[in-house]
């Protein structure tokens, strides 16, 4: 028996410095060949080690972690308590930055983890997410994205995880996140590869979830995939008016975009009556603000500040949120969960209302609205009075 035990945790032993091994040298992107030639060893002895089947002489340990500059705790076992208690520090930690906001820590913090753990692959993606949001940040953010190489590490973090990942989701977040980066450089034809290989929406996981699970399970899988679907919709329906990178706005006029934002709405008020929008508190918000721009187009000011109140209020409802259950019927299994949604700017829902209604005041001068108008604005600017300005320029 006790042999039998000292046996397994050789193997053990052998599959965690092995595997540790090969994320480093794929992390740093070395070859067997190369590693073996800096330690003096046969690249077939490399071999051996990443597939549990020997493992470095104890003398080399020191040399690989200098080598990959870890500690040779890392080398020995990825999973014992130290790490669990490190992923525990770059979770909640990462958790709170998200909210907060703020891009340039959390980004930060996940180049820090990814080269602590490197086989945890939900870093890489948070990591690559975090940089590709620099494209769409203020000017400060994109002249990074730019200049730092970010699309190309982006598109290496996401290929890496596609060959070594086994986890479904870490996989589908690559792959969305590839085709996005490969939309937008223009190379279509690997970012249609990649869709065809996803599975479609009449089969991923939720929805078979929804089916297989029972009780309260089922119930609560179902709410959130009518919440999901719903979001989706609308999200679609903005997205067809208003992103330029769609190249479908120009072809419609103002009042279709106006219907077409409208319904958006229509959706979450549908399935969410009571008006406990938790999170969409944010997404209605916004847009109310964007029908408000397109009345101002049409030059109807009074609809146009009916929609900034609303927006007022969305903005309001969302930065007081303590309770953070649904309670309409559709989704009261439901829980708004803060830390799983992000953004890349700091600062609250009015005070980013209040950086864009700058922007609008023109519209309203010599007006019989500009009285109301102004008084939002200070109402805005006593609520945010304490924060740091927001700014997405």
């Amino acid at each position: 028996m006790l042999l039998k035990r000292k046996k397994e945790r050789q193997r053990a032993y052998m599959k965690n410095i092995g595997e540790v091994i090969r994320e480093l040298r794929k992390r740093d992107g070395i070859t067997q060949e190369k590693l073996a030639e800096s330690l003096g060893v046969s690249f077939q002895s490399v071999s051996r080690w990443e597939n549990g089947m020997a493992w470095p002489d104890v003398t080399l340990v020191p040399l690989l972690a200098r080598y990959f500059k870890v500690s040779a705790d890392t080398l020995f076992d990825m999973e014992n308590a130290g790490t669990a208690e490190r992923e525990n520090y770059y979770n909640t930690t990462y958790a709170r930055y998200r909210k907060d906001g703020n891009l340039a820590l959390r980004r930060e913090l996940m180049e820090q983890a990814v080269r602590e753990l490197p086989h945890k692959f939900h870093y890489m993606m948070n990591l690559a997410e975090d940089l590709e949001l620099y494209a769409g940040g203020n000017g400060a953010q994109r002249k990074e994205y730019s200049e730092g190489g970010f699309s190309e590490r982006v598109q290496r973090l996401c290929r890496r995880v596609l060959e070594d990942c086994n986890d479904s989701r870490e996989r589908c977040r690559a792959v969305k996140l590839l085709c996005s980066v490969y939309v937008s450089r223009g190379n279509m034809p690997e970012a249609l590869r990649l869709a065809q290989e996803a599975w479609d929406m009449e089969h991923c996981r939720e929805v078979l979830l929804g089916q297989i699970l029972s009780g309260e399970e089922k119930l609560r899988q179902l709410q959130e995939n009518i919440l999901k679907a719903v979001d989706y919709a609308a999200t679609v329906m903005v997205d067809i008016v208003f992103r330029k990178e769609y190249g479908l706005e120009s072809g419609f006029s103002i009042d279709e975009k106006i219907e077409y934002i409208m319904s958006a709405n229509r959706l979450y008020e549908t399935v969410m009556p009571d008006g406990n929008y938790q999170f969409y508190h944010r997404i209605v918000g916004w847009n109310y603000r964007r029908l408000a721009e397109l009345h101002l187009l049409k030059e109807d000011r009074k609809e146009a500040l009916r929609c900034l109140l609303l927006a007022e209020k969305a903005a309001a409802a969302y930065d007081s949120l303590e309770d953070f259950r649904y309670t309409a019927p559709l989704v009261d299994r439901l829980q708004y969960e803060p830390e799983a949604y992000s953004k890349c700017w700091e600062g609250s829902e009015r005070g980013m209302l209040y950086y864009r209604l700058k922007e609008l005041e023109g519209y309203f001068d010599g007006t019989g609205e500009l009285n109301e108008f102004r008084e939002l604005k200070e109402r805005l600017a006593e609520a945010v009075k304490e924060e740091p300005p927001v700014s997405v320029e």
